[in-house]
């Protein structure tokens, strides 16, 4: 079924055990169960919400389809990485979603060193990272761990399996026909991205609308012209990443070292 681009709002619902919604993602609603636990569930609700018509209901039960095999994604991509100091602590499933540590200090903004080691290892686990300022979050001492893995799962032998359809934002996607086909490549590309942000405190390209110029974008990055890079720390390797020119995100982590 070709889902259209829906018109419809959603609105924070609460599945049991959770006492308000403190984030949203373009899926998903992150709720706070208690300060040491959140719950990551689907937008869509189980229940149909009253007065809804035949065809948004249709829609809606499509979406949160979608919503619900991402989360099963995310759950099979955790038990591969296993526990790792740097990686959002899985606490168990729930009739609705995943539980996960909270995080009480938000997202990064300004620090990149405590990320390294841990791309590297889910590299070398489960080629599964969708990387971005948005999946780097601080906890109660301020150490980063990564989080949201409804990617895809790249195996040693090339399979993917699972894969949840989930795409980087467009400044910090590498332009290719599929934006849903994500490897190693276009992970470190996103990395770039995320360096950049963290050394500007903006995006790259910050005169740009990512909805609106999202056309202008792509043919940037496609055309190699980046935004200036000669004033960022590590601008160098920021254009490595998404020039393509490294093989693996250990040459990355070498190359930012040889500059902290």
């Amino acid at each position: 079924m070709e889902i259209p681009e829906p018109d419809l709002i959603v609105h924070a619902w609460y599945p049991r055990g959770v006492k308000s919604v403190i984030a949203s993602g373009s899926n998903s609603f992150i709720g706070l169960v208690d300060e040491n636990t959140v719950l990551k569930y689907p937008q869509i609700p189980s229940e149909k919400p009253p007065g809804l018509d035949f065809e948004k209901e249709k829609i809606n039960r499509v979406l949160r389809q979608g919503q619900l095999i991402g989360l099963d994604v995310e759950e099979q991509i955790l038990g591969v990485l296993g526990q790792h100091r740097r990686i959002i602590g899985f606490k168990g499933k729930h009739e609705e979603g995943l539980l996960l540590e909270h995080m009480p200090n938000g997202s990064i903004e300004m620090d990149i060193a405590g990320c390294r080691g841990c791309c590297v290892y889910s590299h070398e686990k489960s080629h599964s990272l969708h990387i971005g300022v948005g999946n780097l979050l601080l906890d109660k001492d301020l150490n980063i761990r990564l989080c949201d893995f409804q990617g895809r799962l790249l195996r040693p032998d090339g399979t993917i399996h699972p894969n949840g359809d989930s795409a980087e934002g467009v400044k910090s996607s590498m332009p290719r026909s599929d934006p849903n086909n994500a490897n190693w490549k276009t992970d470190i590309f996103a990395s770039g991205s995320a360096i950049y942000f963290m050394m500007k405190g903006h995006p790259p390209f910050p005169g740009l609308d990512p909805w609106k110029d999202k056309l202008e974008i792509v043919s940037r990055f496609k055309a190699g012209q980046f935004s200036a890079l000669d004033e960022v720390l590590g601008g160098d390797v920021v254009k490595k990443c998404w020039a393509g020119e490294y093989e693996s995100a250990d040459e990355v982590v070498h190359d930012l070292k040889k500059r902290t």
